[in-house]
This record gives C-alpha cells, structure tokens and sequence, in this order.
C-alpha cells in the first residue's frame, strides 16, 4: 500500500542519473507502510549490483526535510545502524521526483520481526538508547506533530465513527495526556514510531532502524511507551511483562531511566494508544482502514 505515487521505467532512469549509480535494473513498490510511496532500486556499475529504498513524500513538504537529513547524518556518523541519505553528483540529498521531495538511501539487510522475542526487544531498548544518547547535544528541533492539541482536534473529527465506549475511553486519555504534557522530564529528539516493521534484523543481529519521519522532540519516555506498545504485545493484546522488562533493561543499558520516567510509564503507553489510534482512523482507502485502529483502542484499555 506504499506506493501511492507511480511512474515509468524511463522516468527513474533520468532521475537516477543524477546520483551516478549506474544502469537501472529493476524496481518495485514496497507494501508495507501507509504514509510515503516506497520502492526499492537495484543498479549496477562496474559489474557490481546495488540495492537502494526510493522514498516519495506524500505528506511532508520540502522544508521538512532538511531536519531528516541531519538527523539520520548525525545518527549515522555515531556509528547507528541507521539508512544514510544518498548525495547526488553536486552534493544534494533533497531531490524532486514526480513533483515531489525525494529520498534514496542504501538498503539495509535483514527482516522485520514477525514475532518479538526477549532478544529483540532488549536490542530495541538498547538502540533507543544510543539514539537519545546520540542525540543528547543535538541543536536540531521539530515540534511534535501529535501534541494534545492534534489529539483534542482529531477526536472532535473522527469522534463520531467510534462507539460511546469507545469515545468516551479516548477523551479520557486526551484528559491524561493535556497532565502528563505537563510534567518535568527528560527530553530530545525522538523516533517517534519504532514499531516491529521499522527495524530490520538478521537472526539476534539488529541491523537497521528505519522511517525516521515521525521523529520530533518529545518526552524520552515516550518513545519507550510506544516501542513497548508494539514490540512486547501479547498474543491477548495486552502487555508481556518479561518483554516490557526486556525492552527496559536494554535501554537502561545506555542510559537510566529516572524514578519519575518509570512510574508515569503506563500513562505514556495509554497516551501512544490514543495518538495510533487517532492516526489509524485517520488513515483510509477506499472507504477502509489502512491498519486496525481498534487495536489501541483495545490495548488502552488492558493498559486502564
């Protein structure tokens, strides 16, 4: 469903020639997300075959971009395993392709996780952990898009398509977040979506991090709330414990979590429900919903 913008064979070859990675030699759209339009490229120079990921905004605007790039430059030069922007011949990473703003970057190897495992979710809390750590000093800064006030306005516009029960569950969730906002705690620069199918590995080895699009500053512990919502679910749809506790202790690997961060965890995972709920009901084709909102909507409440 990530191909929302299509284009011809001749088309990618002219664009192509502008990163100088040699003949184009097949391209195909990439199902999995619900934002951008996704493709990944092989090329070939010098007898040597290239795989790349396409990546077409359809929401962001060229002024947004520049924050991506340096984001994904910073982390990448600490070492992360993270997908690095592509520079073209005269050095530019922002590109237009179909009257839109453009990424290409190098494909990392691996698989997302199907099922998560003790293993997976410590090496998720740890790399957390290196890229709040990484980005400690960073001057880089984006508003979060997702702020209360998203949240208040997006419920009075999708409101009507839940039950009362329901409604009434995220408008109670709204009221918590508007509290929490206002707390005193660590913050910087997030991913903002570190969900299963934005981590590649091979086998136990972490091997990439990706779709950096939501990152923004934010509270730190946000970011854990919304990992562990997606990486240590039960089969049930509640919360693993031992996952969540996997996740936890690889993150406090790089950096402690502070007593105040741990106790306002749950509310923090009830507020990430409600933003994934609002977007999934957001997110329509056809008359359908991309992904299943209710699965927040369920997962706020074992969380309640």
């Amino acid at each position: 469903m990530a191909a929302f913008t299509t284009f011809s064979h001749s088309a990618l070859e002219r664009y192509l020639t502008m990163f100088g990675v040699g003949e184009l030699v097949s391209w195909s759209p990439v199902e999995e997300g619900i934002e951008n339009s996704n493709y990944f490229i092989t090329t070939r120079k010098n007898g040597q075959e290239r795989n790349f990921v396409l990546t077409i905004m359809e929401s962001l605007s060229f002024d947004d971009l520049p924050f991506f790039n340096s984001l994904l430059t910073q982390l990448f030069r600490h070492g992360l395993p993270v997908p690095a922007p592509q520079q073209t011949l005269d050095g530019m990473t922002t590109t237009i392709f179909c009257s839109k703003p453009t990424l290409v970057f190098s494909r990392l190897e691996g698989e997302h996780p199907v099922h998560a495992t003790a293993n997976h979710c410590t090496r998720i809390g740890r790399v957390l952990g290196e890229i709040h750590s990484a980005l400690e000093t960073t001057e880089l800064h984006r508003k979060n898009p997702f702020d209360i006030d998203w949240m208040v306005h997006t419920i009075k516009q999708v409101g009507h398509l839940l039950d009362k029960k329901d409604l009434t569950l995220l408008l109670k969730m709204a009221d918590e977040n508007a509290e929490i906002s206002k707390l005193s705690l660590p913050s910087g620069v997030i991913h903002g979506d570190l969900f299963r199918d934005n981590a590649l590995f091979k086998g136990d080895e972490l091997t990439g991090v990706i779709d950096f699009y939501h990152a923004c500053n934010d509270f730190l512990i946000q970011d854990i709330a919304i990992s562990i919502n997606d990486w240590c679910k039960s089969p049930q749809g509640d919360i693993d414990e031992e996952l969540g506790k996997s996740l936890i202790r690889g993150y406090e690997s790089v950096r402690e979590l502070e007593p105040k961060e741990k106790e306002v965890l749950p509310c923090f995972q009830r507020a990430a429900c409600a933003r994934f709920a609002l977007t999934r009901l957001l997110s329509v084709d056809e008359g359908h919903h991309l992904k299943d909102p209710h699965e927040y909507i369920q997962l706020a409440g074992h969380l309640s």
